[in-house]
């Protein structure tokens, strides 16, 4: 993962390391890191801070990384920022989302479904930017967040809170658990990390039926470990 793991009684957050993330979600390292970390940009002599979009779950903790929830949550971020969405729009969009919802991570929420929309209209429309009005219209960036498809796979507890992730489209064997291997993908059924298979895959010389007896588990559940680490490979 590149980072520390730590001790026992952190467990339930989830942690991954901004190159992890990357892969699991797409955009870069360095993108990811700026957006929940912060930054500084100096134009014409002037220097300016940007605060991080949020506080993630392990700030103040000395850990480099972010939690389960942060990870879900920049899902949708990435799917604005990649339509086009100017990233203070999007900070604007946070902010309010959660004073008028009360919610920490707005876009992973239900009620962004019904909500966000308008929200996010009414500060598009009130930003005056009619090229930025353009580019929402065409590529309807709005309507990709709240899609199905990009909710697919997300379980969410009676708080409307992330609590798995289930990566693989109408598959549940590999999934992201925040209480279980630090949140790191894993085979459902086993809890055997899809990293750790798709390793011994490559030293078994790509027996499956092998890694398969070694790890007690079938040979249908290494294909799909593997396929889901081709899949988020660097």
């Amino acid at each position: 993962m590149g980072i520390a793991l730590p001790a026992q009684d952190t467990f339930g957050f989830g942690l991954y390391s901004y190159a992890d993330a990357a892969r699991f979600i797409g955009g870069k390292p360095s993108e990811l890191r700026r957006w929940l970390k912060g930054y500084s940009t100096q134009r014409d002599g002037r220097h300016t801070t940007h605060a991080p979009l949020w506080s993630p779950q392990w700030a103040g903790t000395g850990i480099e990384g972010i939690g389960f929830r942060d990870l879900i949550e920049l899902r949708f971020v990435r799917t604005f920022v990649a339509g086009g969405v100017p990233l203070n729009l999007i900070r604007r969009t946070i902010d309010e989302v959660h004073e008028r919802l009360g919610r920490h991570y707005p876009f992973t929420s239900t009620r962004f479904k019904t909500d966000g929309r308008r929200i996010f209209m009414e500060l598009l429309d009130a930003s005056g930017d009619a090229a930025l009005v353009d580019v929402v219209k065409r590529q309807d960036v709005i309507r990709k967040v709240i899609a199905p498809s990009l909710r697919e796979g997300i379980e969410l507890n009676i708080d409307d809170e992330a609590t798995r992730w289930y990566p693989i489209k109408g598959s549940r064997a590999v999934v992201f658990d925040p209480q279980r291997s630090f949140g790191q993908p894993i085979l459902a059924g086993s809890g055997v990390p899809t990293v750790a298979i798709a390793e011994a895959l490559q030293v078994e010389n790509g027996d499956a039926q092998r890694v398969a007896r070694l790890y007690g588990i079938s040979a249908a559940d290494v294909r799909k470990a593997v396929s889901f680490e081709q899949r988020v490979a660097p």
